[in-house]
């Protein structure tokens, strides 16, 4: 088995088939070791081409989308230590960052909603509806950097033909857009507080 391990187009296959039982319904949690030790050795761009194997062969990029939570849940841990490295003047490095930015007010935008869910007065939650418009700010700055992406980044990807992840990333910018625009809207209507982030 380990001579298997050795030869990349037999580990893209193997990874494949694991991505598909996934979508059969395997749990992340049984997969979690044979992922991690299909990952030693392979690139993002091979671990793209699998995906954009998967789609060629049949499987609905909804799918392959919505599996790329899931299996990214399980790569996360296997690949957290080995980022791009990328000099800081770099495009990539600076999208990377507005990524990392992006993801902490998302997890700000959750743990301030579930304070004012409990909160027991009006200041306590007023307060942290203050801290909501200043993520909401933020939110709008956002629609630069996904401009970038799929003006910079996705056409470069595509031009090397990973054509399939940009077409899942663009079909998810719309989806945050979506949630974005629903989100300072719905502060909008909360009252006037919000109408300077117009």
């Amino acid at each position: 088995m380990r001579e298997l391990f050795d030869n990349k187009e037999d580990k893209k296959e193997i990874l494949k088939g694991m991505i598909k039982r996934l979508h059969e319904g395997a749990t992340p949690g049984e997969m979690k070791e044979k992922f991690k030790e299909m990952l030693k050795g392979l690139t993002p761009a091979e671990i793209a081409q699998v995906e954009e194997e998967l789609i060629k062969e049949g499987m609905p990029k909804e799918e392959v989308r919505r599996l790329c939570d899931v299996h990214l849940a399980v790569f996360k841990e296997a690949i957290e230590g080995e980022r791009a490295s990328v000099p800081a003047w770099h495009p990539v490095h600076i999208l990377m960052e507005e990524h990392k930015m992006l993801l902490n007010f998302s997890k700000g935008l959750r743990n301030i909603s579930k304070e004012i869910k409990v909160a027991k007065d009006f200041d306590s939650a007023g307060e942290k509806m203050g801290q909501l418009t200043h993520i909401a700010e933020h939110f709008k700055e956002s629609e630069s950097h996904y401009l970038r992406e799929e003006n910079l980044l996705f056409p470069y990807l595509e031009r090397h033909g990973i054509t399939q992840p940009p077409a899942i990333m663009w079909t998810e910018h719309d989806r945050i857009r979506e949630i974005e625009k629903n989100f300072i809207n719905l502060l909008i209507r909360t009252g006037g507080w919000f109408f300077r982030i117009l």
